[in-house]
């Protein structure tokens, strides 16, 4: 394996040159290949502010190269003390939400594949994020006063003569963090060519958090009634995980739905509602018909064995296999599923679950037992191999139709999925929700710019809310929700994400709760949502924000959350002075001032709080 360094810097013309190395002096670009590669680099100022990145890697020799581990250093010029703060962005759902520390804490597993950004004092910021996740994952994490950028090459094959660009990376700084942060957002949409998202706002019901796999057709139509009843605006059904005979054969129903998926989808097209059907998109079971013909069409290890994840000893959906999109007859089974649910029960909304299981990572971490994961093609990166199959999944779901990406690493979907869920699955525990709040929060920048963010479902139940047909899971079962709990849940809702779907048993759930469901229904998706104390939060996962800044149209809302068990003063002039919060308590306070929402964020960024004696 050799290495290759290059330090200069390739510039378009010698002042744009001098420009970049005066704001960002000194990067390296360090590649381990068999044989070595040319690097070359090209920093460039943009109108945004940012500074961008451009690295590509050349083979100039007569002999294939082989990829093995990308470092790119970043130094930053001025000091970084110890109690400066670093931010990671949040990059994957439920496992990488926004992670705030102090500069001096090991960094030890601390890394985001979507930003860093530096803290050094309330008036500078210094970040670093990527653009673009087309054959890399970059890994940026801040270390020895420089942001540091890794990727593995995972033995990525570049042919004699051939050149490829390393993802675009964006350098920045500005007294305003949210300001950099929204520019990000915009430069993403614009690198991966995102000229809108769809404009949507759902509203409705979900099979998945009390039925989980075991749903009847009848507690789907009686819940559909019931959502009805919420609010007149309510048009979706979503019908999660069990609909289907078996994980990975998606032109097959589960044979005990009364008059099978085509009556049930036609029964909830007739009440004036939609349809969504959920797909496990990576994987299959070796029940399955697809893995019993075609065994080829998925991943296997070091050893050239299949990797099968056992997940219990028998009965139904007992192990899963993983699709390998390297295959072109992969590539068309899943999307012959998708069109078919398309074009003959006349689908137009999806939700493909487990996108992560497209990486290596995921699947290596989920089975530990495997060193390595052979691909049909061997010569391409596990990111590009998942992006084969997002985007003949994108095309079989269609232009105009909604396709939703869930258990995701962000990067790799972005351009390909409309929404994305961003938090871990909800539950009806309350311990669950400051989690979410701050891992669907944490991304406020990408929302109706780079994807909608989903932030999971309404729920709301408690135990007495249950009946024997409540899910056998642990965090499904046995709902510990006081009702102040719950608003704070039903609060979040009102102020972002624009599908606001319930999933509990509207047949058993009281009517005090039920009306939460009616509350979130009536407010409109919020066309921003900003939460003021970014750099107060994110220290852990369950350390979620505070204080959201919201608006939609010319109407601004706040919404004040407080997660600790004791009352809280919130000094908010804008809002009226002092605003007590007991314990768990939230609330939502409308704006009658003439600042506009950029000017009130302003304003308001980062306001005092104190516990009352």
């Amino acid at each position: 394996m050799k290495t290759i360094r290059l330090v200069p810097l390739l510039l378009a013309s010698a002042l744009a040159a001098a420009a970049a190395s005066q704001e960002w002096p000194g990067i390296t670009v360090e590649v381990k290949a068999d044989p070595a590669v040319e690097v070359s680099q090209n920093l460039t100022p943009t109108p945004d502010g940012f500074h961008h990145l451009d690295i590509k890697l050349s083979n100039t020799g007569t002999q294939p190269v082989v990829l093995g581990s990308i470092e790119i250093r970043i130094p930053i010029q001025e000091p970084i003390t110890s109690d400066m703060e670093i931010a990671y962005g949040s990059s994957c759902m439920g496992q990488r939400p926004v992670l705030i520390h102090k500069a001096g804490e090991s960094q030890k597993g601390s890394e985001s594949l979507m930003y860093a950004m530096l803290q050094k004092g309330g008036a500078s910021h210094l970040f670093a994020g990527a653009l673009s996740w087309r054959i890399f994952l970059p890994a940026i994490r801040l270390e020895k006063n420089a942001f540091v950028i890794r990727s593995t090459g995972e033995g990525k094959l570049l042919r004699p003569g051939e050149t490829i660009p390393y993802e675009r990376i964006v350098l920045g700084r500005s007294a305003d963090w949210p300001a950099l942060l929204d520019a990000y957002g915009t430069a993403i949409a614009k690198e991966n060519g995102i000229k809108r998202v769809k404009d949507v706002d759902f509203k409705g019901w979900a099979t998945w958090d009390y039925y989980a796999y075991k749903f009847s057709a009848d507690d789907i139509f009686g819940n559909m009634e019931q959502i009805k009843k919420a609010g007149s605006a309510a048009d979706l059904i979503q019908i999660d995980a069990g609909w289907y005979a078996m994980r990975g054969d998606y032109t097959a129903d589960r044979p005990d739905l009364a008059g099978g998926m085509k009556a049930v989808i036609k029964r909830i097209k007739d009440a004036g509602m939609m349809t969504g059907l959920w797909l496990d998109g990576f994987r299959a079971n070796t029940d399955s018909e697809v893995f019993k013909k075609h065994p080829e069409y998925f991943l296997h290890d070091q050893d050239g064995k299949m990797i099968v994840q056992v997940r219990r000893p028998e009965g139904v959906d007992r192990d899963r296999v993983y699709f390998d999109y390297s295959h072109p007859g992969a590539r068309a089974h899943i999307a012959a599923g998708i069109r078919h649910l398309r074009e003959n029960y006349g689908i137009p909304y999806f939700k493909i679950d487990f996108l992560r299981f497209g990486l290596n990572q995921d699947i290596l971490q989920a089975n530990p037992s495997v060193k390595g994961i052979k691909a049909h093609d061997p010569t391409i990166t596990d990111v590009e191999r998942m992006r084969l199959g997002l985007q003949v999944m994108r095309e079989a779901v269609g232009p105009d139709n909604y396709l939703l990406g869930c258990s995701a690493v962000f990067g790799p979907a972005i351009g390909f999925v409309d929404g994305m869920r961003t938090g871990g699955d909800v539950s009806p525990r309350y311990e669950a929700f400051p989690e979410r709040v701050l891992a669907n929060a944490g991304n406020y920048y990408l929302h109706g710019k780079v994807f909608n963010v989903d932030a999971d479902y309404l729920v709301f139940r408690e135990a007495a809310d249950e009946d024997e047909k409540v899910s056998a899971e642990k965090v499904k079962r046995g709902g510990s929700l006081a009702l102040n709990e719950a608003r704070m849940w039903a609060d979040f809702n009102k102020l972002f994400g624009n599908c606001r779907l319930s999933s509990d048993n509207l047949l058993t759930l009281r009517p005090e709760r039920q009306a939460l469901v009616a509350e979130v229904f009536g407010y409109p998706a919020m066309d921003e949502t900003i939460p003021l104390d970014y750099w107060q939060h994110g220290k852990n996962k369950g350390d979620g924000y505070e204080l959201l800044l919201a608006r939609h149209g010319q109407k601004i809302f706040l919404g004040i959350f407080n997660w600790s068990d004791a009352a809280k003063d919130y000094q908010l002039p804008a809002f009226g002075g002092v605003h007590t919060l007991q314990g768990r308590h939230s609330k939502i306070v409308g704006y009658a001032g003439g600042l506009s929402f950029a000017e009130l964020r302003r304003v308001m960024n980062s306001p005092p709080t104190q516990s009352t004696p």
